[in-house]
């Protein structure tokens, strides 16, 4: 498969590093997602009646297989695939055909790579969300152990009311908990 922007001029090595970059490297995390959204998309195809039954499958299969094999390391993005949509469009090709290329009817890259992005995202709420919630019960904890332990509140830098590590820390707690909450709405 020649390049994308491939008009069968030689290219200047220096322009695709300039014009790629480290797009490769930075694909490689997004693989998993990409394939993900590429059958979700090549099913939708062949539910419209825009995809023959027996490419679909071929598709699913040949993107699941680069997807492991992908996550046991035995391929990876290349600067000369300039992007991971191209590097997975280039190696389901090879492996099962010209069906490889239909992936993209109706589609195009800068679609593939904002669901990618989506998908990716979204997961990365997800831990960050659960991250916010473990520091929260930790809080939790530390309220419980240190049920009566007084501690002075501050206003303005200058000593308050009596406080207690119980009425501190469920603050924080209450706090971390609404924010795993926006975050899991995003």
């Amino acid at each position: 498969m020649k390049r994308l922007w491939d008009k069968g001029a030689p290219l200047d090595e220096r322009v695709l590093h300039y014009t790629a970059g480290e797009d490769h490297a930075l694909d490689e995390r997004l693989v998993a997602y990409d394939v993900r959204a590429s059958i979700a998309h090549a099913e939708m195809l062949a539910r419209q009646g825009l995809l023959a039954v027996p490419d679909l499958e071929a598709i699913r299969a040949g993107l699941l297989g680069l997807a492991e094999s992908h996550a046991r390391g035995e391929w990876r993005i290349e600067l000369a695939d300039e992007d991971g949509q191209t590097a997975l469009e280039r190696r389901l090709t090879e492996r099962i055909g010209p069906a490889g290329g239909r992936i993209h009817l109706g589609r195009s890259r800068n679609d593939q790579v904002l669901a990618a992005l989506r998908l990716y995202l979204l997961q990365t709420l997800d831990v960050l969300s659960a991250g916010v919630l473990a520091v929260a019960a930790a809080l939790d904890e530390l309220a419980a152990r240190e049920r009566r332990t007084v501690i002075p509140g501050y206003t303005h830098l200058q000593q308050a009311m009596p406080s207690s590590v119980p009425l501190w820390a469920g603050g924080f707690a209450a706090e971390l908990r609404d924010d795993a909450a926006a975050l899991t709405q995003a």
